[in-house]
């Protein structure tokens, strides 16, 4: 009974640690990494690449395929949860078939090469919970 006593506290701050159904999403510290120049189908663009600095805070349940919920486009099995990329407060791209938090290391992005960016944010939809949580706004030098 004595050693059933001391494992309880131990079990309880340890399911405090991980992530529950319900809990509030972690803010995404959102990273510039880079921007290249490149052609596609004969345009010129700007091909952005950025991180989230934080992606192990974000369990890979948050990613797991949701054939239950509305597809994205024709892909019907997209994940739970989708990121909006925001360019100066309007949302250019979004990605939703991310799988888990390891890809969060590299989320790219095109736009004309034409096109001044200079600040970028993100927004995390839990489409399963009905949460969106909106990253740092970051500045971006062309």
């Amino acid at each position: 009974m004595i050693k059933r006593l001391v494992s309880l506290p131990i079990f309880l701050i340890m399911l405090s640690a991980v992530s529950a159904p319900g809990q509030d999403l972690p803010k995404p510290d959102l990273r510039f990494v880079r921007a290249d120049d490149v052609v596609n189908n004969g345009h010129r663009m700007r091909m952005y690449t950025i991180e989230i600095v934080n992606r192990s805070e974000f369990a890979d349940e948050l990613f797991a395929a949701s054939p239950d919920l509305p597809p994205c486009g024709k892909n019907t099995n997209s994940s739970r949860t989708w990121i909006n990329i925001y360019i100066d407060d309007r949302r250019i791209y979004g990605h939703c078939a991310i799988s888990s938090n390891s890809e969060l290391s590299s989320l790219k992005f095109n736009v004309p090469a034409d096109i001044k960016v200079t600040k970028i944010s993100v927004d995390f939809v839990d489409r399963r919970e009905g949460k969106v949580v909106r990253s740092n706004t970051i500045d971006v030098e062309n």
